[in-house]
């Protein structure tokens, strides 16, 4: 045994005893350190996952899971990993796959069946729950890939002419025409969506169900887009539901010459593709949020009122969707890290806070 498997092997032990200590940060420290060692080994970062997940750290439990499945996918443990990890991340469909993946390989583990029965058990809810989950389940049958009547060449259409606003190869001039044309498609996607989706009476307004759609969370604010100066990525989350359109209108359709797109595409209608997809789009927006004030800086009052919209946009997709919940717990992770730092001065420290403090103000006060 080599030097450096020894090294490993005595990191593992070390991070077992701190884990078992349930000393999380030691035992992370430790599994870190036998993953340098033998940066191949899946059950390392596997113990890991385990670590993160137990000091409430689920997206670096998450990312752990997918490194132990990627080195060694038919191992068990590293798919009822990834399911703790999205359970930790309230992602009861993304976790109860994961864990039916798990005793698929390993039928004996009573473990797995346990923890998939929890599963089961927080997706059929209760009460309150029972009120978010339809909610959520909803929105999702709301944003599902539509692939009949216009949606396919809206979607297209949006795609198409955010592209060529994005990259502007036909001039500045021109890209601000193709950006509002982009939300006119979006509109008339999100219209149609709704339209198919629920009873048309008035009733339908005041639905808890249709209120929590990403569609009638948004279509106010694609009104004021279509009318403002364009706000960088704002596009981007309502592409990322025309481009699953596209996809899943695409599955089975393109020419044997076009194999390797097919390929590409027939990737993002599976549930991982798509939970990849939704989350990409759940990260934009709340980026987008987060530039809103230096926006509104440098444009003024007409950004302002978009900005307004924005944030209240996510504030209540915040409190609907999974995927948002996630980017926003990402991003305030990665902030706290970098302000709440021991090297950053006090004055700054109190700063963040204090703005933190005033986001969660604004959240709770003017969004309803």
């Amino acid at each position: 045994m080599s030097d450096a498997s020894v090294t490993a092997d005595e990191a593992k032990a070390a991070g077992n005893a701190a884990f078992k200590a349930k000393d999380y940060e030691e035992a992370v420290k430790q599994f870190t350190l036998a993953i340098d060692a033998d940066p191949t080994n899946h059950v390392l970062y596997s113990n890991r996952s385990g670590a993160h997940a137990a000091k409430a750290a689920f997206t670096d439990a998450l990312m752990d899971a997918n490194k132990c499945i990627d080195l060694n996918k038919d191992w068990a443990k590293g798919h009822s990993r990834r399911g703790a990890a999205y359970f930790g991340l309230r992602n009861w469909p993304q976790s109860q796959t994961a864990y039916e993946k798990a005793l698929e390989l390993d039928p004996s583990s009573q473990v797995v069946k346990d923890e998939l029965e929890k599963v089961k058990a927080r997706r059929q809810g209760s009460g309150g729950a029972a009120a978010r989950a339809a909610q959520t389940a909803a929105a999702s049958a709301v944003g599902a890939p539509v692939t009949t009547g216009a949606a396919p060449m809206l979607s297209v259409s949006a795609l198409v002419f955010g592209l060529l606003y994005m990259v502007p190869v036909l001039g500045p001039a021109r890209a601000l025409g193709f950006y509002k044309a982009s939300v006119g498609n979006i509109l008339m996607l999100f219209a149609i969506n709704l339209w198919n989706a629920f009873p048309k009476k008035l009733a339908t307004l005041s639905d808890p169900k249709f209120k929590a759609t990403q569609e009638a969370q948004a279509f106010m604010l694609c009104i004021f887009m279509a009318l403002s100066p364009p706000m960088p990525f704002a596009l981007a989350p309502f592409l990322a539901v025309a481009f699953l359109n596209v996809c899943a209108t695409a599955k089975g359709r393109l020419p044997g010459a076009l194999s390797f797109v097919a390929t590409k595409l027939d990737y993002f209608t599976t549930s991982e593709g798509s939970m990849q997809v939704h989350a990409f789009g759940a990260v934009s927006e709340v980026v987008v949020a987060l530039m809103s004030p230096l926006l509104i800086f440098v444009q003024g009052v007409p950004a302002a009122l978009l900005g307004f919209f924005y944030f209240q946009y996510v504030v209540r997709r915040h409190r609907t969707n999974h995927f948002t919940v996630q980017a926003v717990t990402l991003l305030t992770e990665r902030t706290d890290g970098i302000f709440c730092h021991r090297f950053v001065p006090a004055p700054l420290q109190a700063l963040y806070r204090k703005g933190k403090g005033l986001v969660g103000f604004l959240a709770t006060r003017f969004v309803r």
